[in-house]
């Protein structure tokens, strides 16, 4: 038989728990956007408060305090436990789904009928429920006081974050929530750390990459930069790098937002631009610290762009991010940030830029031959889709990458300002590894196909 859904049962979802009790106040009628509260006596503090919690305005209604409480305890103490407790085995059980599937973020986002749980799977998102919109409000308040974040606060955007152990699995989890039309939307980011650090032939890089990869970081200065869109691995492949380097004699300092993964032996800064550390007040400091090797999360703004540039070319080893689609526009993002040419001939030391393609499901994929006449004929896996992949034809992703070293001739290219396009056919000239040549790799190893390499490719 369904539970007969009282007025009561749906005011009291409006007003948290912690207030409701903190005031002794309790919900009792609503009429648009006035919600009527029984209280004891006038309190201007819980007012505001609840004015925070519920977006609407407050109207006190003088009611006996122990009238109030014996309310309190019967619908927020008693009734509700059965729901609270249904929204933390939700939240459970989708938390294992997530981490037995490798999802790398969860989508929690509230309708107008329905509560939507998406999993983001191989870079593809996956409804894998909808449920009940009255269970939303407990479910997110489990979710909030995981995270550390303010359960009471419904309209401005917040952040939090966790540490757990689900099934032996060590898992930090990134939380952020955004007001919606119908509720908050949260998107929880997942890293595992027994699976986050792999090394570079884990990530998909060749020998012949790898050992570019070791000459530039090899040397005692300059800038490496990695490169990519959002989401295309560049930080696990910094963090690959760091972790090979931790092994020298080095002082490797960190400034990163956030910290994504503790490494033991390297000092890692959070940015916290609440209290003004930002990446460049961050930089400086760091510089302070007599390092050998730093690592900035990322070159967001010309201020710590020209800082790492001096770090470079002062004896420091600099490895960081930037968003460019492909190797060479790196150079030009850097010129475009005011680095003057001299400067950028004196820091950067190599450019790795990458793309994370899906591996073909070795269940099901099957083998063609493509007539080609221009290029030769191709042999390619194809995918099918069975129980192993849920269908999609493809399990877990790969890196497709470029690998530049500077040379004298790049050198020359940036002192003269040749266009991005010259650059590039020296670069190839002179060995520069192409994402034509890593996506031929693995098509030609059957660990991608080729319809998924023209996709990604399509898409930058």
């Amino acid at each position: 038989m369904s539970k007969i859904i009282l007025q009561e049962d749906v005011l009291t979802k409006l007003i948290p728990k912690k207030i409701a009790k903190r005031y002794n106040v309790f919900p009792v009628r609503m009429n648009e956007n006035n919600l009527h509260v029984e209280i004891e006596n006038e309190d201007i503090c819980a007012i505001r408060d609840l004015k925070l919690a519920t977006g609407m305005n407050i109207i006190l209604e003088k009611q006996d305090k122990e009238v109030i409480g014996t309310k309190i305890k019967k619908y927020y103490e008693e009734d509700n436990k059965l729901d609270e407790g249904y929204a933390r085995n939700l939240y459970n059980d989708i938390l294992n789904e997530a981490v037995s599937k490798n999802a790398s973020d969860i989508h929690i986002e509230p309708f107008e009928q329905h509560l939507i749980i998406r999993l983001r799977i191989d870079g593809e998102l996956n409804e894998i429920s909808k449920i009940s919109m009255d269970i939303y409000q407990y479910l997110s308040s489990v979710i909030k006081l995981e995270m550390e974040m303010d359960i009471t606060e419904k309209r401005l955007p917040q952040d939090g974050r966790t540490d757990l152990n689900i099934n032996g699995h060590l898992i930090d989890i990134r939380a952020s929530c955004i007001p919606t039309m119908h509720g908050e939307k949260i998107v929880l980011r997942i890293l595992n750390r027994n699976t986050f650090l792999r090394s570079k032939e884990e990530l998909g890089f060749s020998i012949e990459a790898t050992n570019k990869i070791n000459n530039i970081i090899n040397k005692k200065s300059g800038i490496l930069l990695v490169t990519g869109s959002t989401g295309s691995g560049k930080t696990t492949t910094v963090y690959s790098i760091l972790n090979d380097l931790k092994n020298t004699n080095k002082n490797i300092m960190t400034i990163e937002d956030p910290v994504e993964y503790k490494i033991e032996g390297i000092n890692q800064i959070q940015v916290n631009n609440k209290v003004g550390l930002d990446f460049g007040v961050g930089l400086k400091s760091i510089l302070r610290q007599d390092p050998d090797i730093i690592m900035i999360g990322e070159i967001r703004d010309v201020e710590t762009a020209k800082i790492a540039v001096r770090a470079a070319i002062t004896g420091h080893l600099v490895i960081s991010t930037v968003h460019t689609s492909d190797a060479i526009s790196s150079i030009v993002r850097l010129i475009d940030m005011e680095i003057p040419q001299y400067l950028l001939n004196s820091s950067l030391i190599g450019v790795i830029s990458q793309k994370l393609v899906r591996k073909v499901c070795t269940h099901c994929s099957r083998d063609i031959l493509i007539k080609d006449s221009r290029d030769g004929d191709i042999n390619t896996k194809v995918s099918v889709g069975c129980k192993e992949c849920n269908g999609k034809g493809y399990l877990g992703r790969t890196a497709i990458y470029e690998v530049l070293e500077i040379d004298e001739d790049i050198k020359k290219c940036i002192r003269e300002m040749k266009e991005a396009k010259e650059i590039k056919e020296i670069a190839q000239k002179n060995g520069m590894i192409t994402f034509e040549q890593s996506s031929k790799n693995l098509i030609e190893n059957k660990i991608t196909t080729l319809e998924e390499c023209i996709m990604v490719d399509n898409l930058e």
